[in-house]
C-alpha cells in the first residue's frame, strides 16, 4: 500500500487472506487471538495460495490451542483454559472463511468453535451468560456479557454482526470494550447469521426491527438491563441492520453503524463480488438474479430520515468491501442533530478499520458511554 498506510501482511501473496488475517490480529489486544500463534500458522502456510492449505492449518491451530486449554481446565487453571478456548473459537472461525457455504467443514468449524467458546463461558464466573431469545416460534442463540457478576442494572448495547460474523466473534471484535466501560454487551445470532442461518434456516431480512424487537423484549424482563438506556450497534452488513432497526424501534436511544451504507445491493453486493455467494447464502437466495431482487429491499431510502436518536457512523476511505459512498449518502439523509461521522483516511481506512481497531473501537464505545 502507498501514501503511508502500512499493512501487516502475513500473506503478501494473497490480498484477501491478508485482509481477513488483519481482522484476526486486531483481536490480539483483547484476547481473541495470540500474535505468535497466528505467526506460526502463517509460517506453516508459507507461500501457498491454496484455500485447502489455509483451512487445514488454521483448523490445526484451533485444535491444538483447544487441546491445551482443555488440559489446563482439568488442572484447575480456569483463567488460562478460558483464554485458550476463546482463542480456539477465533481460529476455527478463521479456518472456514474461504470455504463454500455448502462445504461440510463449515459446520464442523462452527460447531467446534462455538463449543469451545461455550466451555470458556462456563469458566467466566457468570460474567458471560448464554441466552436464548424467542422469535417467531424459534429461538435466537446469544450471550450477554457484563462488567461483573453483581447483577447491577446497567445500560446495554446490542451489537449486530455482518455477513455471518459469529455472535461469539463479536465479543472480541470490539464487543468486550462495552463492559470495560460499564455497559452490558448483548450479541445474538439474529437472522442470516450463525446458528440461526446454519441450523434453523432463519435467513436475513430487510425489516430488521422485528428480530431486534424480540431481543429487546427478552432483555426487558432482566433485572440487570436498564431498558431506558439501550444502544444498538452494527458492524459491516450490520451497518444496515442497526440503523434500519433504530428507525422503527423506540426503545433504542443511540445507534452506531460501523461501516455505513445506503443500499446493500449497490454498496456491498455489486461493489465487492467475492462475497456474492455469501450474501446469497445468508438471504436464502439461489441465484444472482434472485439475490439482487431480495437485496434491493435492503435500503435506507425512506428510512434514514425516520431515525430520531443520536447516530455514530465510521468508515474507511480504502474500504474495498463496502462503498464509502453509501455511508456518505446515509449521513447526508439524516435529519437528527447529533451525528458523528468518523472517516479514516490513513490508519483505519480498511474495511471495519481492522488496521486501527484499538482506536476505532474506543471511539465508538466511548461515544455510547457518553450517550446512554
Amino acid at each position: 500500500m502507498t501514501d503511508g498506510l502500512q499493512l501487516i501482511e502475513l500473506f503478501p501473496q494473497h490480498e484477501d487472506w491478508s485482509l481477513q488475517t488483519m481482522r484476526l490480529l486486531a483481536q490480539v489486544a483483547v484476547g481473541g487471538a495470540d500474535l505468535f500463534e497466528c505467526a506460526r500458522t502463517a509460517a506453516r502456510i508459507g507461500n501457498s495460495t491454496d484455500d485447502e492449505v489455509w483451512q487445514r492449518e488454521w483448523s490445526r491451530t484451533a485444535q491444538e490451542v483447544a487441546e491445551w486449554g482443555t488440559r489446563e481446565a482439568a488442572a484447575g487453571h480456569t483463567t488460562t483454559a478460558a483464554r485458550a478456548l476463546f482463542r480456539s473459537c477465533s481460529y476455527w472461525r478463521h479456518s472456514e472463511f474461504f470455504l463454500d457455504s455448502q462445504d461440510p467443514r463449515r459446520e464442523i468449524a462452527y460447531r467446534s468453535g462455538t463449543v469451545n467458546f461455550q466451555k470458556a463461558v462456563e469458566l467466566s464466573d457468570g460474567v458471560i451468560e448464554r441466552i436464548r431469545v424467542p422469535f417467531e416460534g424459534q429461538t435466537l442463540d446469544g450471550y450477554i456479557m457484563r462488567p461483573d457478576n453483581s447483577g447491577a442494572r446497567r445500560p446495554t448495547v446490542l451489537f449486530l454482526g455482518g455477513a455471518d460474523s459469529w455472535a461469539e466473534e463479536l465479543v472480541f471484535l470490539g464487543g468486550n470494550q462495552f463492559p470495560a466501560r460499564g455497559m452490558n454487551l448483548v450479541v445474538v445470532d439474529t437472522p442470516g447469521r450463525g446458528s440461526s442461518l446454519r441450523f434453523k434456516k432463519i435467513y436475513s431480512r430487510p425489516d430488521y426491527e422485528k428480530p431486534v424487537a424480540a431481543v429487546l423484549d427478552f432483555l426487558g424482563a432482566r433485572a440487570d438491563v436498564d431498558t431506558d438506556r439501550i444502544g444498538l450497534a452494527g458492524v459491516s452488513f450490520g451497518g444496515y441492520y442497526a440503523p434500519r432497526a433504530a428507525a422503527f424501534e423506540p426503545r433504542v436511544k443511540a445507534v452506531a453503524a460501523w461501516c455505513g451504507t445506503w443500499s446493500i445491493l449497490t454498496d456491498f453486493y455489486e461493489f465487492y463480488p467475492p462475497l456474492r455467494k455469501q450474501l446469497q447464502w445468508l438471504t436464502g437466495t439461489g441465484s444472482d438474479e434472485e439475490a439482487r431482487r431480495k437485496l434491493a429491499e435492503f435500503t435506507l431510502d425512506g428510512v434514514a430520515d425516520k431515525i430520531t436518536v443520536p447516530v455514530y457512523v465510521m468508515h474507511g476511505t480504502r474500504d474495498v468491501i463496502m462503498d464509502i459512498a453509501g455511508a456518505r449518502r446515509f449521513v447526508d439523509a439524516l435529519t437528527v442533530e447529533d451525528v458523528t461521522f468518523d472517516v479514516y483516511d490513513d490508519a483505519g481506512s480498511l474495511h471495519c478499520s481492522y488496521d486501527h481497531l484499538a482506536v476505532a473501537v474506543a471511539r465508538m464505545t466511548d461515544w455510547f458511554a457518553d450517550r446512554i
